[in-house]
């Protein structure tokens, strides 16, 4: 392998994957080991490429961040697209992550005030959660925010009948934009286990193209049951009753799984 390529290549991965880290909300330690690896694996393809091209050095160095950007794009989707096969460790008074990602808000929502979302410093509604009489008044709001790397497969949190499931049609927004969880494309789904029911918002991003749904009205579901899917970056709400003998388990900056993490407990 070239020494000037190997440099050159791992200089441009170590400044293209943090800064794609900053904008997808990814770690940036996970982007500083990517950036290594992928602009090792570039510098002995285009080393490659030179002793077989005989190209000079300034030509090699132009390829590399094309290469670079494939070797990230193909890792990215076939990070998107797995759906590993998952069983709950604990089925039984849990409550299940629907998503995978990081827990960005655990809100308390009282009786008769608006559902509010927050994102960084905005705080803005989020009534759709809620807009309907098979929650109860009083709820615990909790945002999971999944970027680019987390499987997007999500899971019903509870097991029980689907009382509903209401697509909103909305406008591809970034979900950093203040208004966009009301005009953003989501999915409403109300789970009933015939004590409580939980209700799963699935809230598309500006990139989305849709979100898949595995799942109808009424359909009986066991809990870590797959029920859809989002394309690209997004966001889970989950709405949890406020029940006595049910504690929440999580706080913001936890990372959870869906089907596996425990989001609240309860004792009914």
């Amino acid at each position: 392998m070239r020494v000037e390529i190997l440099a050159t290549s791992l200089a441009f991965a170590l400044v293209f994957l943090p800064l794609l880290a900053w904008r997808w909300r990814i770690k940036i330690k996970i982007a500083v080991a990517g950036g290594i690896i992928i602009g090792a694996l570039t510098g002995l393809i285009i080393s490659q490429i030179g002793y077989a091209t005989e190209l000079n050095t300034a030509l090699l160095i132009v390829l590399e961040l094309p290469v670079i950007v494939l070797i990230t794009a193909l890792i990215i989707l076939a990070r998107f697209y797995r759906d590993p096969e998952r069983s709950p460790t604990v089925t039984e008074n849990v409550i299940l992550s629907p998503a995978d990602g990081t827990v960005v808000y655990v809100n308390k929502v009282e009786r008769g005030e608006d559902v509010v979302a927050t994102k960084g410093e905005r705080k803005f509604k989020l009534n759709e959660i809620t807009d309907t009489d098979l929650l109860p008044n009083t709820v615990c709001l909790v945002g999971i925010d999944m970027n680019i790397l987390n499987v997007h497969v999500n899971r019903a949190p509870i097991a029980g009948k689907t009382l509903l499931r209401k697509r909103i049609a909305g406008r591809f927004v970034s979900l950093r934009q203040q208004e966009s969880e009301t005009l953003n494309e989501r999915v409403t789904t109300v789970i009933s286990n015939g004590m409580f029911s939980v209700g799963v918002v699935q809230i598309a991003s500006r990139l989305v193209r849709r979100i898949v749904s595995y799942i109808n009205e009424g359909d009986d579901l066991q809990i870590g049951q797959r029920i859809g899917a989002i394309v690209f970056g997004s966001q889970v709400d989950v709405a949890i009753p406020e029940l006595e003998n049910l504690s929440i388990e999580v706080k913001p900056g936890d990372e959870v799984k869906a089907g596996i993490s425990i989001v609240a407990r309860y004792d009914l």
